[in-house]
């Protein structure tokens, strides 16, 4: 008799994956998951594809990993209702407003002469502190 092997999933997968491992040999068990849960997955799934992104080696898997990103991300807006257009539209005004990413700037720390919590970057800065800590 054939020894039965299970391997511990949990993630949202694509569509056509139930018959990819069935014509392996394999079979999947799946259940459906409600609307909040599969916002909560999707946005799990951006997570894990964007962590794939960051550990990926080549140009090819980059490529592949970032369609992959696309994938959930076009996913995640059309289950919100969001117009890829509508965006595209918030991302190019956000370029014009605060510029892209091409210049490779990298902050190491920003400062300011205050003593004032009230200040803009320091109230921005504590309210985000475990992003931006303070550097005593």
């Amino acid at each position: 008799m054939m020894k039965v092997r299970r391997f511990k999933m949990e993630t949202l997968v694509r569509d056509k994956f139930p018959g990819r491992i069935e014509k392996l040999g394999g079979r999947v068990h799946l259940r459906k998951i409600g609307s909040s849960n599969y916002i909560h997955s999707l946005k799990l799934k951006l997570k894990e594809e964007v962590e794939e992104v960051y550990k990926a080696s080549t140009l090819e898997e980059v490529k592949e990993e970032l369609g992959d990103v696309l994938e959930v991300l076009y996913t995640l807006a059309k289950t919100q209702g969001l117009e890829l257009a509508h965006i595209e539209q918030i991302r190019l005004q956000k370029r014009n407003e605060r510029g892209g990413f091409r210049k490779g700037n990298f902050a190491e720390f920003v400062e300011v002469e205050s003593d004032d919590d009230k200040h803009p970057i320091v109230q921005y800065c504590k309210q985000n502190k475990e992003k931006y800590p303070e550097i005593l």
